[in-house]
């Protein structure tokens, strides 16, 4: 059950980096910057403290950071889609 916590915190993390981002597109206007950017660090470093527990110290951390690049790298793609959806 806490690797499904663990996965959640990371995922939450790399959702509150991108709308961060002034390039997001799932939102009409980013968050603030530092607050979410603040937020996303304390989501992730939970994340990569759940996946410790679950998992030894050096796998937790890969697996950390496989799940924010997977995330980071699908969060434009799923944007572009729902938009592509949306203009039909």
């Amino acid at each position: 059950m806490l690797v499904f916590a663990a996965l959640a915190l990371t995922i939450a993390g790399c959702v509150y980096l991108y709308l961060a981002s002034p390039n997001q597109k799932w939102l009409v206007q980013a968050l603030p910057g530092r607050p979410a950017l603040v937020a996303g660090g304390l989501l992730l470093a939970a994340g990569l403290a759940a996946w410790i527990t679950v998992l030894r110290p050096l796998a937790g951390f890969f697996v950390t950071l496989h799940v924010a690049m997977v995330c980071l790298f699908a969060f434009p793609y799923i944007a572009a889609l729902r938009g592509k959806g949306r203009r039909n």
